[in-house]
């Protein structure tokens, strides 16, 4: 039953973050094209020295290099493929998430800003995690009104990794996969199914996670242990 909830949150966040999808792929393209470009220039003039040209061949391989890893990690986020632990810092992952959300936080007007300033290494499947860091984001930005600031922090606290997201609205209690599917005369919102998801993620792999206030503010906490521990 955990299997059809998450293939739902899976389909459910690909259809939300579609568009930062397509503006990665086509900011790809776009280096690709500007590399294309310089070289066919270069042809055309026909006096472009030897070195020069080896520096353009070389963004030309950079850019089709970089525009193939980030198709491959477009398609292990859009598929719903099984994958091994890795060791992984936390801090860049939610940097990454930052970057691929900056496009939907803008249009919203929101502000979305992360401290963390710990590089902090954790175990654990790593793309699954940021995709649903990103759903659970992004729903987050949609719930905001515009000028609204979403928070993110990052510390260490003992042996364990705990990232805290505050962003001035109250976080739903985050109902087990029964309790979900015993739903019967309210409607189930998007943020329930996803944190629902990450609450079973988080479990999995040793970690907790709660929601809380703090500053009299709703704040959802997770806490991973550290691969060292």
């Amino acid at each position: 039953m955990d299997d059809v909830l998450d293939a739902a949150v899976h389909s459910l966040i690909n259809a939300r973050c579609r568009q930062a999808y397509l503006h990665d792929l086509r900011g790809g393209l776009q280096a690709v094209f500007s590399s294309v470009e310089l070289l066919s220039r270069a042809a055309k003039r026909g006096d472009a020295d030897a070195a020069r040209l080896d520096h353009i061949t070389g963004l030309a391989k950079r850019a089709m290099v970089n525009q193939e890893q980030s198709l491959l990690n477009i398609v292990n986020q859009i598929t719903f493929t099984p994958e091994a632990a890795s060791a992984f810092d936390l801090a860049q992952l939610l940097r990454e998430v930052q970057q691929f959300l900056r496009n939907d936080a803008a249009q919203k007007g929101v502000g979305l800003e992360i401290d963390a300033r710990l590089e902090l290494t954790v175990s654990a499947p790593r793309t699954p995690l940021r995709s649903l860091l990103a759903g659970l984001i992004a729903l987050s930005i949609d719930a905001l009104p515009a000028d609204a600031l979403l928070q993110i922090d990052l510390t260490q606290l003992g042996n364990a990794a705990v990232l805290e997201l505050r962003c001035g609205r109250t976080f739903r209690a985050i109902r087990s996969s029964m309790d979900l599917l015993r739903v019967v005369d309210e409607q189930l919102q998007p943020q329930d199914l996803v944190l629902s998801a990450l609450r079973r993620w988080v479990l999995t792999h040793r970690g907790r996670i709660e929601v809380g206030s703090a500053a009299g503010t709703s704040v959802l906490r997770v806490c991973l242990p550290l691969a060292s521990a």
